[in-house]
C-alpha cells in the first residue's frame, strides 16, 4: 500500500511540471534542433510541411512553418497618430493620392512610395501651414498594382512617427 502511495505521489510531483502547450520561447519539435550562432538562437525543424514558401523583403524574411519568434519588447513604438488627423485618399487611386494631416505640432510630413520589392520610388515632403499639411503623390506613371506609402509625422521635439498605408494603383 505503501508502495502505491509512493508511487502516486511521484508520479504528480511529476507531472507537476508538464504542460500541454508551451507559451515560451521554444518549441518542441519531433525532428529538428536549436543552435546558438554567435548571439543569435536559431531553431529548425523537419517534416512539418509540403509546401514552403519564403517571402523576402528589406532585413526580413518570412516563411511558413510551425516556429514563430518570440514578440520582442524592442522595436517600433506604436503610433500616437489619431486616425481621424492622418487621412490618405482616394484608394485605390489612378491619378493621384492626396495626404492630409491636421495638428497644431507638427511641422511636415515626409512621404515616401514604395514598390512591394521595397525599392523607393518617389519621396516627397508635405510643409504644415496653420496645423495643416496637404499634399499629394503622384502615382499617374505607375504600373497597376500594390504599393506602400509611408509617412512620417515630424515633430520639433519629438521623434518623427511614422505611418504605413497599402496603396492600390488601377490602371
Amino acid at each position: 500500500m505503501k508502495t502505491a502511495i509512493y508511487i502516486t505521489a511521484l508520479l504528480l510531483l511529476a507531472g507537476a511540471n508538464l504542460k500541454a502547450q508551451s507559451v515560451g520561447p521554444t518549441t518542441l519539435n519531433a525532428t529538428g534542433g536549436t543552435a546558438v550562432i554567435g548571439t543569435s538562437e536559431f531553431e529548425w525543424s523537419v517534416g512539418e510541411m509540403t509546401l514552403v514558401n519564403t517571402f523576402t523583403g528589406t532585413g526580413i524574411v518570412v516563411t511558413q512553418g510551425i516556429l514563430q519568434p518570440i514578440l520582442s519588447t524592442e522595436g517600433v513604438a506604436e503610433t500616437r497618430v489619431a486616425p481621424k488627423d492622418l487621412q490618405v485618399f482616394p484608394n485605390p487611386a489612378t491619378d493621384v493620392v492626396n495626404v492630409q494631416y491636421t495638428s497644431a505640432n507638427s511641422r511636415a510630413l515626409s512621404c515616401r512610395l514604395f514598390d512591394m520589392t521595397g525599392k523607393e520610388i518617389s519621396s516627397k515632403n508635405i510643409v504644415s501651414a496653420n496645423g495643416q499639411a496637404i499634399g499629394q503623390v503622384d502615382v499617374r506613371s505607375l504600373a497597376a498594382g500594390t504599393y506602400m506609402l509611408e509617412v512620417s509625422i515630424l515633430h520639433d521635439n519629438a521623434a518623427p512617427e511614422t505611418v504605413s498605408y497599402k496603396i492600390q494603383k488601377l490602371k
